[in-house]
């Protein structure tokens, strides 16, 4: 297997030369986005392992690798669109890796630095490193909880703030956002209440895509919402509990069209939206597969053309 590092040079020597992908050129991101998911993984198992045993965790692998995500998403969408498809076979596992992207995705249309963007992914990566403290039995109960048992669970942000709090000057940020995650801004929150400005914007960010995910991702107990059901809740219910700078990044870069999402145009077709167009949000770059021939359209540079209603179907471009 090719080192990531290189896959990702690749990439951007790729991304840099214009024009649509070439099936060789998204076999390239496709190598080079699983490659990151797979070493993501890797140190997120020894870390949940080592939390699980009561070890301090080694935490220096997820810098590098925060930074190669940033990379990736700058080159291109594909890990968006695999963060919110839906699947799932170890929930928080998986969490982890789809925050850590949509929020990186938000924090890119906030203009975040490079840095910035590092420390969001950091945070989206380990904002559930307290849950690994609690019993197995509870986090994966698929029954109600009880009122003591939601006690319970609402102490993990406490519980991976002291952990990631004792890992260094890097991880004391990280600390810091991971406590508020789950804190809102219409002081609905917890553990602490805190309101508005008392919860810092990367903490907001984290909270509102952590929501997003939960909502998408197939889960056995409830029917999980489509991208696009999902962001329009947000956007339309969520003004008292997120501020309105990280909603609006968030319709920005995933809008009500997120990539992913099947749609039916006013001509009868179905696609999949594989880009999305900032300027013009309900006009995104559309793929099509006939006879197993696959095609693109960008709508917001043809007018004859738009979208419809979204869809569910089995399609695979």
């Amino acid at each position: 297997m090719a080192r990531l590092s290189d896959l990702i040079r690749e990439r951007a020597s790729d991304s840099q030369s214009g024009g649509a992908l070439s099936s060789g050129e998204r076999s390239l991101s496709l190598n080079s986005d699983r490659s990151w998911c797979a070493l993501i993984r890797q140190e997120l198992w020894k870390i949940r392992e080592a939390v699980r045993s009561r070890k301090s965790p080694q935490l220096a692998g997820c810098i590098d690798l925060a930074g190669q995500l940033v990379q990736l998403l700058n080159q291109g969408d594909e890990l968006v669109r695999w963060a919110l498809d839906g699947r799932t076979e170890d929930y928080l596992m998986d969490n982890a890796l789809h925050v850590a992207v949509l929020g990186a995705k938000v924090g890119v249309g906030l203009q975040y630095s490079q840095q910035d963007l590092e420390r969001l992914v950091l945070v989206g990566l380990l904002h559930d490193v307290g849950m690994w403290t609690l019993p197995v039995s509870l986090v994966e109960k698929r029954e109600a909880l009880s009122e003591e048992e939601r006690d319970i669970l609402r102490t993990h942000p406490e519980r991976g703030r002291r952990i990631l709090a004792g890992q260094g000057s890097v991880f004391e940020w990280v600390s810091t956002i991971s406590a508020q995650e789950h804190e809102r801004s219409d002081g609905s929150g917890y553990p602490c209440r805190l309101m508005a400005r008392q919860i810092a914007e990367p903490a907001q960010i984290i909270g509102m895509v952590d929501t997003l995910d939960a909502m998408v991702t197939m889960r056995p107990y409830r029917k999980r919402l489509t991208p696009h059901q999902g962001v329009r809740e947000l956007l339309l219910h969520a003004k008292t509990t997120f501020s309105l700078r990280a909603l609006k990044a968030l319709g920005d870069q995933i809008t009500l069209y997120p990539i992913g999402t099947n749609v039916r145009l006013n001509t009868g077709e179905i696609g999949m939206v594989m880009r999305v167009n900032s300027r013009y949000p309900l006009r995104p770059l559309v793929a099509f597969s006939k006879l197993g021939e696959a095609s693109e359209l960008d709508l917001s540079q043809v007018t004859s053309a738009h979208i419809v209603e979204v869809v569910q179907t089995g399609i695979v471009l």
